[in-house]
């Protein structure tokens, strides 16, 4: 004899596998439909969206470093002589900015 429970978990499964069924024809349909010039083309496009971007996260990571690379010339040439003079911590102050302005 069949438990209630067990009546509402096979129609469940029936749903579950009916659906499937459907997705995988719907699926068939979409790919037959693409040929291969379109998906290359689509794969294309999203590759050079991803190449910009990552040339742009390049360039500013190179200018971050660079900057980063002044503010310690500046800042070893402050603390050469041991003393910070107000026009030396001004380039310092300067220097430090312009590391963060490059992500602005």
């Amino acid at each position: 004899m069949l438990k209630m429970t067990t009546l509402p978990v096979s129609a469940i499964l029936l749903l579950f596998f009916v659906a499937q069924a459907e997705a995988v024809e719907i699926l068939g349909k979409i790919t037959s439909a693409l040929s291969g010039e379109v998906v290359s083309l689509a794969l294309s496009v999203v590759l050079a969206i991803g190449a910009g971007i990552l040339g742009v996260l390049f360039t500013r990571v190179s200018r971050t470093l660079k900057e980063a690379g002044d503010f310690l010339t500046v800042l070893g040439n402050a603390l050469e002589d041991k003393r910070i003079t107000r026009e030396e911590l001004a380039g310092i102050v300067k220097e430090g900015r312009d590391i963060f302005e490059v992500w602005k």
